[in-house]
């Protein structure tokens, strides 16, 4: 951090990563707590240094340093897990030099999962009083020149520069492209023994019929790789990435079954759903988002989780039902087969078939019904015309009708929708939903029996819901 030290030593005053002290009483437990604090929250924040020896404008002043040259930063790191656990902080002491005066620098190094505290900062004030430097659960950041508790904007800006940082790792990843000799024929190879889709998405290669090609090595280890070759260094990258941001969100949401990072960033995951490698009641949150928060895409969740854990999901949506969300039980049950949707339309007629003004999803759902008699499944979930085109990232189009027998190339487009829905097109939000019903018909209909057997069993004798106010689909 050469440039952070320059601009700390010509700094006149403190900064969201420029910390002044004019001391640092390394006996004092009220000391600890205040600089873990600040610590923390310049980690949080992009990192940055406190420098110590100099009074708040900067300037150096006439305090003994002796005792934090002599600390190891170890043994800081020790001091700051007694309060957070075991974390990945980098960090440094330096000795630093302004004028002929000696200074004292903590280096901080950024981290990509925000930092939570597990154990409160608090500390004697006499008197048998104590003070409190932060509580437990509390995520610390800098806001101008002061550590505090951060916000939901807070949170978004490590998305962002955890983003930032695997953008510029994929154009590292890649170490060159180069093109088969004249007269060379590409072939496809699909290993046998999985699933098409899942091949598609994960070990599809190509090779050339050229014996005097230069050999490849494919493996995940960088240096035993041969020949010219895309490492698989892009696709590591996505994956912390993309699980760094789920581990985000479930520090802050302290048990709580809440995506607390917002559909945009929901989106950006989804994109690359291959990539999410988390426990089953990460996925569950997930799903949870997608059907009850956003309505948004989210049936790969469902094809990971065993059917009792999507079921849960589900006939939540059946016991307190809201609309638009509502949707995503009718289209399910619509894939899910005739036992599941014709219980489902059994429910709803004992409840609302004699109802003066039933509500629309009840005729809508009536209606879909209807459309099997003449359309295949994952066209009436889709929401779906036969004649409805799909548009590729490409520009070119693709007939609904052509999805159903092509999971793969909906998988494709349904993680550019996705992409799009990230960097701002609030109308792919509704392709990204119905692509999501032809990537994952055949996966969910392989377990359509115990899915549908899951949901009655949760649901049981229990009575449909009455429709909660509708929401707008953002």
């Amino acid at each position: 951090m050469p440039d952070l030290v320059d601009k700390a030593l010509t700094a006149k005053r403190e900064s969201k990563h420029v910390e002044f002290k004019e001391s640092f009483d390394t006996t004092s437990s009220q000391e600890w707590c205040e600089i873990t604090k600040d610590i923390v929250a310049i980690a949080n924040s992009g990192g940055g240094i406190i420098l110590f020896g100099v009074d708040n404008t900067g300037s150096p002043c006439a305090t003994s340093l002796a005792a934090i040259a002599s600390l190891d930063p170890a043994d800081v790191t020790n001091k700051i897990s007694k309060y957070t656990g075991i974390v990945d902080l980098e960090f440094e002491i330096r000795e630093l030099k302004k004028g002929k005066k000696q200074l004292i620098g903590f280096l901080i190094q950024p981290v990509a999962i925000p930092i939570v505290f597990r154990k409160p900062g608090t500390y004697d004030i006499g008197r048998g009083k104590q003070r409190t430097a932060f509580s437990v659960g509390t995520v610390y950041f800098r806001h101008g020149a002061k550590s505090e508790p951060g916000t939901s904007d807070d949170i978004r800006r490590v998305i962002e520069r955890q983003l930032e940082v695997i953008r510029k790792s994929w154009v590292k990843g890649v170490r060159k492209v180069v093109q088969a000799p004249r007269g060379s024929q590409i072939v496809a190879v699909q290993p046998s023994g999985r699933a098409p889709q899942e091949a598609a998405l994960a070990t599809t290669v190509h090779v050339v019929k050229d014996p005097s090609a230069t050999p490849v090595l494919l493996t995940r280890d960088g240096k035993k790789g041969t020949g010219t070759f895309i490492h698989e260094e892009i696709s590591e990258g996505i994956f912390d990435e993309i699980n760094n941001v789920i581990d985000a969100n479930n520090a802050l949401a302290k048990g709580q079954v809440h995506f607390f990072l917002g559909q945009p960033v929901y989106f950006r995951i989804y994109a690359e759903r291959q990539y999410v490698q988390q426990p089953s009641s990460s996925i569950r949150l997930l799903l949870h988002s997608a059907v009850h928060d956003f309505y948004a895409p989210g049936l790969f969740w469902l094809t990971s989780l065993t059917p009792k854990q999507s079921a849960i999901t589900f006939a939540a949506l059946f016991l307190q039902p809201k609309s638009p969300h509502i949707h995503y039980l009718m289209r399910l049950a619509i894939l899910l087969g005739k036992d599941c949707y014709e219980w489902l339309y059994c429910k709803w007629h004992k409840k609302w078939g004699k109802h003066p003004q039933p509500p629309s999803f009840y005729w809508t759902f009536k209606e879909m019904i209807f459309r099997l008699d003449k359309l295949p499944p994952p066209i009436v979930a889709a929401r779906a015309a036969p004649t409805s085109r799909f548009a590729a990232r490409d520009g070119s189009t693709v007939l609904g009708t052509e999805l159903v027998d092509n999971p793969e190339k909906a998988a494709t487009m349904l993680s550019e929708s996705c992409m799009a829905v990230f960097q701002g097109d609030r109308n792919a939000r509704s392709i990204a939903r119905n692509l999501d019903f032809f990537a994952y018909a055949p996966a969910i209909q392989r377990k359509a029996s115990q899915i549908t057997n899951a949901i009655l069993s949760e649901i049981s004798d229990k009575e449909a819901g009455d429709l909660a106010e509708e929401i707008e689909d953002e």
